[in-house]
């Protein structure tokens, strides 16, 4: 005769069962994506159909509602899974591009494994076939001379995030180095106070983590004026020093992943200063990256103006004129002309563009100085919007 307990060990290990068929369900549809992705390669197709998803995902709510599924819970689930087969053919056209593939690739990242950017770069390489080894450093500098000197193939950097704002250094650094831009990553940052197991926010005093992670939770030491605040050079060398120390007056601000591979305890979930809170990482190399015309993709220039009016909104007339998408300005003094600033434009199109190609030729005109940083796929995969109040409506019927 079955207990309560047993029956319930039975009905666990069935959707443990379900799960696994899921995932593997899973790889088999992403297979297939890539199986689409061929076609399309050589058949001059564009990876993306919006009419065609929009008639995918009304059929998969309209199912999804005989099972008694919300559409809100049928688009998440499909939406994700719409979202990794578009990477996975944007790698695909990119791989199959490429002049010589590499097999493996070889990446300088800043702190251990348990650092946001090593958690970024693991994202970012989720849907490529190449074998990722990783290169720890301690400083950006650290990052970018093994770049330049080649004893790795590329480096991921912070750029920006979205409540403390850009890390200037990466800027200048891009340009001392010569690199390029050949690909971008975005993260969702959920910062954690963590401490040993014999630890609580009471026996804290001191709180280590990288000035980014500790300014996007001033809030918390706000409200916490006993805590002081340490710089260290990354969140995942101040898990390493708690861990060490084991001393429970000692914490830091890091990852929930972090304190998990560390052993350590996490004290409190998510005291960055805003939830929505997200950084944006750069891939760079020596070379360049050919991004296909298939794949949405952005395109990062340096540009000088002159000191005369209107020098930068000439420029950015251009832009204009050609019809091209500028997502982000940032300007950074040049430190061998005083009181003259050097500026940094992402711009929404393929260097291939005609467009493009036209307003960087007469960019050239007029500036002082422009350099092409690089042109990389853009990371946000739109979703496909879908009115559920039809299909609901149209599902009650039924």
């Amino acid at each position: 005769m079955n207990t309560p307990e047993t029956d319930l060990m039975q009905l666990r290990e069935a959707i443990t069962r379900l799960d696994s068929e899921l995932l593997r369900t899973f790889a088999q549809r992403r297979q297939l994506s890539l199986q689409v992705a061929a076609y399309k390669l050589a058949n001059n197709g564009k990876i993306r159909d919006e009419a065609r998803e929009k008639k995918l995902l009304t059929r998969l709510v309209e199912k999804g509602l005989e099972f008694g599924i919300a559409p809100t819970t049928t688009l998440t689930l499909f939406h994700n899974i719409i979202e990794d087969s578009v990477r996975s053919q944007y790698d695909y056209f990119i791989e199959q591009t490429k002049e010589q593939g590499l097999n493996a690739v070889k990446v300088a990242v800043l702190g251990e494994p348990e650092s946001y950017s090593h958690i970024a770069l693991n994202n970012h390489f989720s849907t490529k076939k190449q074998q990722l080894e990783t290169v720890h450093c301690h400083s950006f500098v650290q990052i970018f001379k093994e770049v330049d000197n080649g004893s790795v193939d590329m480096g991921i950097v912070p750029i920006e995030n979205t409540t403390s704002g850009n890390i200037t250094e990466i800027y200048d650094l891009l340009t001392e180095h010569h690199l390029k831009i050949v690909g971008e990553e975005k993260l969702k940052v959920r910062h954690c106070l963590v401490g040993t197991e014999q630890a609580s926010i009471e026996t804290l005093r001191d709180v280590y983590s990288h000035p980014q992670a500790i300014a996007q939770c001033k809030n918390f030491f706000l409200e916490h004026p006993y805590l002081k605040s340490h710089f260290r050079t990354s969140s995942s060398s101040a898990i390493k020093l708690v861990a060490e120390y084991q001393n429970p007056s000692i914490g830091a601000i890091a990852s929930e992943q972090a304190a998990e591979q560390s052993g350590l305890k996490v004290l409190s979930y998510a005291i960055n200063n805003y939830q929505e809170n997200y950084t944006r990482f750069l891939l760079i190399a020596k070379q360049d990256l050919k991004v296909p015309p298939a794949i949405p993709a952005k395109t990062t220039i340096a540009l000088e103006t002159g000191q005369e009016p209107g020098a930068l909104l000439n420029c950015l007339q251009i832009l204009k004129n050609n019809q091209i998408n500028m997502s982000k300005l940032e300007s950074r003094p040049i430190p061998t002309q005083p009181w003259h600033e050097r500026f940094y434009i992402d711009l929404e199109a393929n260097i291939t563009d005609t467009n493009l190609s036209n307003a960087l030729h007469e960019l050239e005109q007029v500036a002082n100085s422009l350099h092409c940083l690089g042109c990389y796929a853009k990371h946000d995969v739109i979703a496909t919007k879908l009115d559920t109040s039809i299909i609901k409506h149209s599902g009650q019927r039924q």
